[in-house]
C-alpha cells in the first residue's frame, strides 16, 4: 500500500473509558484539529470497548482510510485482523498504560504529539507474528510473564501503570515452577530446555517500555526469541531486568536469544501464551510471522532507526559518510545522558550518584558540540526513546524497594549500554568526518570510556 492509496478520510476510534477529561467535554476537538488541519475528512466515534471498534472498521470505513485507534496494546491486538482484512491505514494513538506498540514507531506518550507527528510521515508495512491461530504485533511470552498476568494489582496499575507489570513479573519469578519446554527454531534441532520464561517478539519493545534487542525492528522479517533458563538466580533475574530496560539481551550471559521465521514450542501443554498484554493462546505453540502484512502510518522518526528500513526520500541536507553511524550515536549519546539523570536523584551509592551526574552532564556537553558540527547535515534525523521519563519512577518504585543492592543491578544494565555506544564509536571512520565533529567525537569515546570502567567497579 502506498500514500497515493489514502482516500484522505481519517476515522478517530477511541474507547470511552481511556479519553483524557477534556476530550470528553468537548468531543477530541483537539485531536481532530490535528487531522483537519493536515487536509483530512475527520469523523470521530466514541466506542465503548474494542469489539465496537473492530464494528466500526468493518461497517464505517472502506480501503485506503486511516484509523486512529486509541487505547493500549490488548486494544490494538484486538482490532488487528480487521485493520488487515479490511485493508485500512492503522495510527495506534497511545491511551493505554503499557503502549508498547506506539513506543515501537517512535510515537510519543501525548496523544496530540503522537498523532501529529504520525499524520505527518507516510505509509509503512510492518510484520505481524502469529502464534497456533492468534496474531500480535509487540510479543508472545510464556512461563513467568503469562502467569504475572492474573497477578496483576488493578489499583497498582491504574496508580503507577507499567510498574505494576514489574511487581506481579517479581512475585511469579519467586513463586512459579520452572517449565520443561522443547525448542525448534527455524530448520535447528529441537532444544530440550528448562526455562523460567520465553518470549517471541515481533516488535522492539514489550512488558511496559522493555527491549530484548537492539536490532530489531517490526520489519525485518524475523522472530526475536530470548529464553530465560530456570538455573538462572534471582540477583542474575535482575540484571536481565536491567538489561532489557537500559539495553538489550543480545549479548546477555544469562539469556538464550536466537532468532529466525518460525518457532515450535512444545511440553507444559496448556500453559497460557501471553501476547500484547492478553492471554490469547495456550501450549503447544506454532510462531509464524507475516512480512509485511500490516499497513501503518509511521511518524518519519521510525524510518530513521537504521539502514534496512523502507526507502527515503533524498535529503535536501549536505552528504555525509556513515551518516546513520553518526545518526545512530548522536540520538544514544543524548540517550544514554537522560538514563543517567534518571537514575540519579534515586541512587543510593554515592559512587553511582557521582557517575551519573558528572557523566550526564559530559554527555549532554559533547551531545551539543555534535548538534552544532553536524546541523548542516541534518542530524540527527530523530529522538531518543520515548519512555524514558518513566525511568526513575521505576527505579524509585520497584527496583529500589526489591532489592536493597539495586544500585548494583542497575550499574551492571548501564555498563551494558555505554559497551554498545563503545562499539558504536569505534566504528567511525575519522577521517570521513567533518572537522568540527572530530573533536566531540573523541571526546565522546574517552568519556564512554571512563564511564564504563566505572560501572565496571560498582558491579565488582
Amino acid at each position: 500500500m502506498k500514500n497515493s492509496d489514502l482516500t484522505g478520510k481519517v476515522s478517530l476510534l477511541l474507547t470511552k473509558s481511556k479519553l483524557p477529561d477534556d476530550w470528553r467535554q468537548n468531543g477530541a476537538q483537539a485531536l481532530r484539529d490535528v487531522f483537519e488541519d493536515a487536509g483530512y475528512q475527520t469523523n470521530l466515534t466514541l466506542c465503548e470497548n474494542p469489539s465496537k471498534i473492530r464494528d466500526c472498521i468493518i461497517n464505517d470505513t472502506e480501503p485506503g482510510d486511516i484509523v486512529v485507534v486509541g487505547g493500549g496494546d490488548g486494544t490494538m491486538n484486538a482490532i488487528l485482523d480487521t485493520v488487515i482484512e479490511h485493508k485500512v491505514v492503522l495510527i495506534p494513538l497511545p491511551l493505554g498504560t503499557a503502549n508498547d506498540f506506539a513506543r515501537t514507531l517512535t510515537l510519543l506518550d501525548d496523544p496530540l504529539t503522537a498523532a501529529r507527528s504520525a499524520i505527518h510521515g507516510r505509509i509503512a508495512m510492518i510484520d505481524v507474528g502469529q502464534v497456533n491461530d492468534q496474531t500480535f504485533v509487540n510479543a508472545a511470552s510464556i512461563g513467568v510473564p503469562a502467569d504475572a498476568r492474573h497477578r496483576i494489582n488493578p489499583d497498582l496499575k491504574r496508580a503507577f501503570g507499567a510498574v505494576s507489570y514489574a511487581v506481579a513479573n517479581w512475585q511469579s519469578w519467586q513463586e512459579m515452577t520452572p517449565m520443561d519446554l522443547s525448542v525448534t527454531c527455524g530448520d535447528n534441532e529441537p532444544q530440550s530446555l528448562t526455562l523460567r520464561q520465553l518470549t517471541v517478539t515481533n516488535g522492539r519493545y514489550f512488558g511496559g517500555g522493555l527491549r530484548p534487542s537492539e536490532a530489531k525492528r517490526p520489519d525485518d522479517g524475523y522472530l526475536h526469541m530470548f529464553a530465560i533458563r530456570d538455573s538462572v538466580d534471582t540477583l542474575s533475574g535482575m540484571d536481565i531486568a536491567a538489561e532489557l530496560l537500559f539495553g538489550s539481551v543480545d549479548d546477555s550471559t544469562y539469556a538464550l536469544t536466537m532468532e529466525c521465521d518460525e518457532i515450535t514450542i512444545t511440553g507444559q501443554d496448556g500453559a497460557p501464551i501471553l501476547a500484547d498484554g492478553e492471554i490469547i493462546s495456550k501450549l503447544p505453540a506454532h510462531f509464524t510471522i507475516h512480512r509485511r502484512a500490516l499497513p501503518i502510518f509511521a511518524p518519519n522518526t521510525f524510518f530513521d532507526l537504521d539502514t534496512d528500513g523502507p526507502p527515503q526520500e533524498e535529503s535536501p541536507h549536505a552528504d555525509l559518510t556513515q551518516r546513520a553511524l553518526v545518526n545512530d550515536i548522536m540520538v544514544d549519546t543524548l540517550d544514554f545522558a537522560i538514563r543517567l539523570e534518571a537514575i540519579f536523584p534515586v541512587a543510593k551509592s554515592g559512587t553511582l550518584r557521582a557517575v551519573c551526574n558528572d557523566g550526564a552532564r559530559d554527555l549532554r556537553a559533547i551531545s551539543r558540540q555534535l548538534e552544532l558540527a553536524l546541523h548542516e547535515y541534518g542530524l540527527p534525523t530523530s529522538s531518543p526513546d520515548p519512555d524514558l521519563h518513566s525511568l526513575e519512577e521505576l527505579r524509585d518504585h520497584v527496583m529500589g524497594w526489591l532489592l536493597e543492592n539495586a544500585d548494583q543491578r542497575l550499574a551492571h544494565g548501564l555498563k551494558t549500554r555505554s559497551d554498545a555506544l563503545s562499539k558504536q564509536t569505534a566504528q567511525i571512520d575519522m577521517s570521513a568526518l567533518p572537522a568540527d565533529a572530530q573533536h566531540p567525537i573523541n571526546a565522546l569515546k574517552s568519556e564512554i570510556s571512563r564511564i564504563s570502567e566505572s560501572f565496571a567497579e560498582l558491579k565488582a
